[in-house]
């Protein structure tokens, strides 16, 4: 079954948006569910190319995609909600066990939302697409304490500087689970456009070691 998505109000028709509920708030819902939700920061008026965001949701088992703005409203880009739509029904399928509605359910979106609210409320990983300049939110993004962090988009938007914070670049983890850069353009050798931080004290069991993942763990130890 394919996602479908009606075009003309952009919103699947399972969509639920916690926003038109005015008793739910971000930190409400992330202190219940943050253990389980993937945490988009600053993710804009509309959400589109969130292949990798969908990627790491499964990976990580995780139930829930939370989209934080400052904007008055959020809602799905219609026409541009993934980059390799194919390949995502599938994956949407597999993960929700033929019943790819729930992965409209499972979309929460705050719009009016001040990252800094955030700070201290835990969650599984944190995305961030797109940043404006001047927004610095690694200490709000360290509090959560992620696993994971995916920064994405980075020409003329702000980079989060993690190193240093308990976090190190992830190369291994890049491929392991098949991050893919919407727009491969190289800020410095071997970075497309894309970067993966990793909390250090999550699991690298299944890395393995070898020449390659020595020479990983060299470069995590300077380069931020």
């Amino acid at each position: 079954m394919e996602i479908q998505i009606d075009l003309k109000s952009g919103i699947h028709s399972n969509f639920e948006n916690p926003a038109d509920k005015h008793s739910k708030s971000a930190v409400t819902f992330l202190e219940k569910h943050g253990h389980t939700s993937i945490v988009s920061l600053g993710c804009g008026r509309w959400i589109n190319r969130i292949d990798n965001h969908l990627r790491l949701m499964v990976e990580l088992d995780l139930t829930f995609y939370a989209g934080i703005d400052l904007e008055a409203a959020i809602d799905p880009d219609a026409t541009d909600l993934f980059m390799d739509a194919d390949s995502m029904n599938s994956v949407i399928e597999r993960h929700f066990r033929g019943r790819p509605e729930n992965f409209w359910k499972s979309i929460k979106f705050f719009p009016g939302t001040p990252i800094e609210e955030l700070k201290g409320v835990h969650c599984a990983a944190v995305v961030c697409q797109r940043v404006l300049p001047d927004c610095r939110w690694e200490e709000v993004i360290t509090s959560m304490n992620p696993k994971l962090v995916l920064q994405e988009d980075l020409h003329g938007c702000e980079r989060q500087r993690l190193r240093g914070q308990q976090y190190v670049r992830s190369w291994s983890k890049i491929r392991q689970y098949g991050l893919k850069p919407f727009r491969p353009w190289p800020i410095f050798p071997g970075e497309n456009n894309l970067i993966l931080w990793q909390r250090l004290d999550f699991g690298n069991e299944q890395e393995g070691g070898g020449k390659f993942r020595r020479l990983e763990r060299f470069c995590q130890s300077f380069i931020g």
